[in-house]
């Protein structure tokens, strides 16, 4: 979509403005591909359907979507049911954590088209960040926004636009400047089956989804537990 390099344009995480929401909600209308900042860190988006711009996406990040779908991210809890399938278990935890700085694997809702799930369980990463600005943004827009953390070529987070202009200028269309995000990632967690699986330890306490289950097991990269989730830990870890 673009050929230049993409214009940034300051904005407030917490109070954005209407003019700076109607810029970047016409970019994502019309296919294309911003920066913006989240309650963690920069991820790079575009709206659900754009097939185009998931590619961009994809080449940017040189990511695999069969190993490493884009994450799905929502305006608030009540979109869950439209993108996902819940247990008992997984919808009392996410009315824990969610909003906030967590990043889930929920089993997806048959809507969802293949290229943008995992496994043969067909599993989906789910974002709902405590941000003013991501969620106008997901609610004007009427759809997802699909995104992955900004990072370097080489895997280095990029924590400022000036650093994401540098790396991805001439491959995005605009980049929202909110500032410096350096912090921890999102916590990232599978609640796909009877479990609550921990994948990352991130921003997000851990604590939270210990008061509401009873078993909480702790996977890396080269273990599993025994019935946990077909997706690999390192699917989600990127969100």
């Amino acid at each position: 979509m673009t050929s230049s390099r993409a214009a940034i344009v300051e904005v407030s995480p917490s109070e954005p403005v209407v003019a700076v929401l109607e810029q970047a909600l016409g970019v994502l209308s019309a296919g294309g591909v911003i920066a913006f900042p989240t309650d963690t860190l920069y991820g790079l988006g575009c709206a659900f359907g754009q097939t185009e711009a998931i590619e961009r996406i994809q080449r940017m990040r040189g990511l695999d979507l069969a190993t490493r779908p884009l994450t799905f991210l929502l305006p608030d809890l009540g979109e869950l049911p439209r993108f996902t399938r819940m247990g008992e278990l997984a919808y009392r935890n996410v009315n824990r954590i969610f909003p906030g700085p967590y990043c889930t694997e929920l089993l997806a809702h048959p809507r969802v088209p293949s290229p943008l799930v995992q496994g043969d369980r067909r599993t989906i990463g789910v974002r709902i960040p405590q941000s003013a600005l991501c969620e106008k943004l997901t609610w004007r827009l009427g759809r997802p926004i699909l995104t992955a953390t900004a990072k370097s070529h080489d895997g280095d987070v990029l924590s400022t636009a000036a650093e994401i202009r540098q790396e991805y200028g001439t491959d995005l269309d605009l980049i929202l400047d909110g500032g410096t995000l350096n912090g921890p990632p999102s916590t990232v967690v599978s609640l796909v089956d009877d479990w609550v699986t921990i994948l990352r330890e991130g921003l997000g306490p851990v604590n939270r989804l210990a008061g509401a289950v009873n078993r909480i097991r702790v996977s890396s990269r080269t273990h599993r537990p025994p019935g946990s989730s077909a997706r690999s830990a390192s699917a989600l870890i990127d969100s």
